[in-house]
Parts: C-alpha cells; sequence; structure tokens
C-alpha cells in the first residue's frame, strides 16, 4: 500500500527542493531502512530481509530509486514492481508504485512529483502503458497525492477474514 508522501504537510507554497533521482545503492541501505520503517511501520525484520534480498540480487522487474540532494542526502523512495495484472488496467505488464515516501521536512516541494516522474520512465522503459498503484481506503491523504500525480481511482475495495 502506498502512503502519501506528503500528509501532514502544511498547505501553501514552498520552494522546490532539487533532487536528482537515481536507483538505489547498497551504501543507502541505513537510510533506505530506516524511511521503509516510516512508511510501514512496525516489520523491521521484513524491511532487512527485504533491502538485503534486493541488493544481492534485484530482479528485472523491480526497481527501488532515491531521491538525492546536492549533498548526497536522501529525501525519499519509491519501490515500484511490474505486475502481470492491476485493478482497472487492460495492458501488461503494468508498472506497480508499490510504495512512496518523501522525507517531512522535504515535502510539498516536489520531490514525490520527482521519484513519481522517475517511476513512470523505469516503467516506459520495462515496456508498460499503465501505471497503478493502492492506497489503504482511510488514507484520504493518499488519495489526494495520488490524483494530483495523474491516477484515476479505478475500485474501492473491503476485504475480510475469518478466523477459523
Amino acid at each position: 500500500m502506498t502512503r502519501e508522501a506528503g500528509a501532514g504537510a502544511t498547505p501553501g507554497p514552498m520552494r522546490v527542493l532539487p533532487v536528482r533521482v537515481r536507483p538505489v545503492r547498497p551504501q543507502d541501505a541505513s537510510e533506505w531502512f530506516r524511511m521503509r520503517d516510516a512508511l510501514w511501520p512496525g516489520t523491521p525484520d521484513d524491511h532487512r530481509g527485504e533491502i538485503e534480498r534486493f541488493l544481492r540480487r534485484p530482479s528485472p522487474g523491480e526497481a527501488c530509486l532515491v531521491a538525492e540532494d546536492a549533498d548526497g542526502r536522501l529525501h525519499g523512495f519509491a519501490e515500484l514492481r511490474l505486475r502481470d495484472v492491476a485493478e482497472g488496467c487492460t495492458t501488461a505488464p503494468v508498472g506497480y508504485l508499490e510504495g512512496i515516501y518523501v522525507e517531512p521536512e522535504a515535502r510539498r516541494r516536489g520531490v514525490a512529483r520527482a521519484l513519481v516522474t522517475a517511476a513512470e520512465g523505469w516503467a516506459r522503459a520495462a515496456g508498460c502503458g499503465e501505471m497503478a498503484s493502492d492506497r489503504d481506503l482511510d488514507n484520504e491523504a493518499s488519495g489526494r497525492f495520488h490524483e494530483a500525480s495523474g491516477f484515476d481511482e479505478v475500485v474501492r475495495a473491503v476485504h475480510y477474514r475469518k478466523a477459523l
């Protein structure tokens, strides 16, 4: 589930933060972990394992892009994957925005836009004609982010479970 990169940011115009978006590198692991844990809290062992696996053997169908300033500081990341199917999409493969995160002090400064633009380029280079993503139903800030980024809402779903 993606969470909105600008949640909690104060409204109003802010100065754009110039960043360069590039693929994640092994030396980024600790910062990637920290930001990943801020996006998806409570699963540090999963984060470590997934980061280690990705850095050891990334699949051609996945990517992690980071937004780096001129001083080499990371301000956000986007995790991407190619999927065979995605809700509302009619082509395959589909570039899927699995998650996007921007540091609180860098929000509303163009960082998420730079990450999404780079993600779209990655998906196009992989032969995709569509991008997809998802969010938690109650995360309205994420909905606003997705719509501002050009995504169209296609499905709302509630899933149920029952312990046996």
